[in-house]
């Protein structure tokens, strides 16, 4: 049987490293073929090749059963197929209509002018066809996460994609965008499309695929139909081994109150905020797009103000913040998939980590190189992280960035921590690890925020879950007392 796509003994390598070894790897017309591996296992470097950034250096790719040959991302466009990457790709100051057409704007027959009411009643048609109800001349920075991520499917189908890669669609992605990605697939399907998703979340995978196959070390272990297999056969093929317990909580006894919020507020976009955190308590912080969960989180750390109301941080109170003042009393904020918020991707990994503590690796006002090497080789050696100190931080997979993003506030000997989406976009292997890190600072005395899309894991990691709607807390539950059900109640505005 023929595949509308094929790659076959796709191997490429990277000097010595062989990052793929003689992959097969197949996708048909009107179905989606799930990708799926930890960190590092050549998922991205396999469809990169598919989508002309790398040329492999064996191997062959069909597309209906005709061998193709691309060697750059034109070419790949050209034969129908469009890579939707995780960091959104888009002119935040443009419009929608003006990023779905870039480059390719329509003109009119005689005057050569752009054609922007074509190109806006096209934009308007596929965005009534998956029923967003925003309009065709929106600015893109004002849409959220999810939302621009429909505009890039937009963007690659009005290029006549017929095969389109997803990779990590999910990751900043509220439950309620979940739910609307997956109609817009499944309208895809129906269109004829051939959709790769590539993804860590296993539950969405058996939700949304009909294939899947699992990429380890390079090689294709296991292609199989997903309604063939169960989730602990999937982990395993992933991991190489069992994994028991996906969200491994410990009980630590709680403390006195670190961090009170009382009737913070911030120009509406947050108001009369009223929380405590307890030292060793984990809370989960959580809710839809545009409920104040991440404007929150930056007025605790001094990034938005000025703000009204208090902060009682280590038992000193607080009617202004800034990020030193927060450093200062102990309270980080470990940000989220946007490395460009988070980490130097161009400076070394010591750069990174020994940023936020220059006073530690210093003598007589001047930088120590022998000690910041010492430092953060100790940090990455503490994680586990299995890197080397010198390596430039955007090398590094998705899992070990978000670990060298703790290590530079474990470095800042940070005592409250406000970490934001810890395990988006990563394998299920390194999301225990975090998980277990984060085991690790509770026992030490440590408390933390985690503020996260992904409910499973709220109710898996926290003590406390507080939802947010419209910029307010609506409901604070104890962990036993939550469930999926009842947190969307609240998020959705139910009182």
């Amino acid at each position: 049987m023929n595949h509308f796509l094929e790659m076959r003994g796709i191997t490429k390598r990277f000097h010595d490293h062989v990052v793929l070894n003689r992959v097969h790897f197949n996708a048909d017309a009107g179905q989606v073929h799930a990708l799926i591996g930890e960190n590092g296992a050549g998922k991205s470097t396999l469809m990169k090749v598919l989508a002309g950034l790398f040329e492999p250096d064996e191997g062959t790719i069909y597309l209906n059963g005709e061998p193709v040959s691309i060697q750059s991302p034109k070419q790949s466009q050209e034969l129908g197929i469009a890579m939707i990457y995780q960091e959104i790709r888009l002119f935040q100051d443009l419009d929608i209509t003006e990023n779905v057409f870039m480059r390719r704007e329509p003109v009119k027959k005689w005057s050569r002018l752009i054609d922007w009411d074509k190109a806006y009643k096209e934009t308007r048609k596929y965005l009534d066809d998956f029923g967003l109800a925003f309009h065709a001349r929106t600015p893109v920075k004002s849409l959220s996460s999810g939302q621009q991520k429909f505009v890039e499917i937009i963007k690659a189908l009005s290029q006549n994609a017929k095969i389109i890669i997803m990779d990590e669609p999910t990751a900043a992605l509220t439950e309620q965008e979940i739910e609307t990605l997956f109609k817009v697939i499944r309208d895809l399907k129906k269109w004829g499309v051939a959709v790769i998703y590539i993804s860590h979340r296993i539950e969405e995978i058996i939700q949304i695929a009909d294939q899947m196959t699992v990429i380890r070390d390079g090689e294709a272990v296991q292609t199989c139909n997903v309604n063939e297999v169960e989730l602990h056969d999937i982990v395993k093929a992933m991991a190489g081994k069992e994994l028991d317990d996906r969200f491994p909580k410990l009980k630590v006894k709680l403390g006195k109150e670190v961090l009170r919020l009382d009737n913070v507020s911030y120009y509406g976009r947050i108001r009369n905020i009223q929380l405590g955190v307890r030292r060793g308590e984990i809370i989960g912080l959580t809710g839809l797009t545009g409920s104040g969960r991440r404007t929150l989180a930056k007025v605790l750390f001094g990034i938005n103000g000025p703000f009204e109301g208090t902060i009682k941080l280590q038992g000193k109170t607080f009617t202004s913040m800034t990020p030193n003042l927060a450093k200062k009393n102990g309270l980080c904020y470990v940000t989220g998939i946007n490395t460009e918020e988070s980490l130097l991707p161009n400076s070394p990994i010591r750069e990174n980590i020994t940023l936020t503590n220059l006073e530690r690796i210093s003598s007589f006002g001047f930088l120590n190189a022998e000690k910041e090497r010492k430092a953060a080789q100790d940090m990455i050696n503490r994680l586990e992280i299995e890197i080397d100190e010198g390596e430039s931080a955007g090398n590094l997979s998705g899992g070990k960035q978000k670990k060298v993003n703790f290590a530079k506030w474990l470095f800042a000997n940070a005592q409250v921590l406000i970490i934001e989406e810890p395990t988006a976009g990563i394998d299920i292997g390194s999301k225990i690890d975090i998980y277990n890190m984060m085991n690790e600072l509770v026992l030490s005395g440590a408390s933390i925020i985690i503020i996260s899309s992904d409910l499973s894991e709220i109710l898996g990691m926290s003590d406390r879950i507080a939802v947010m709607y419209n910029g307010e807390i609506r409901k604070v539950f104890e962990r036993e007392e939550a469930t999926q059900e009842s947190i969307l109640y609240y998020a959705s505005g139910g009182k």
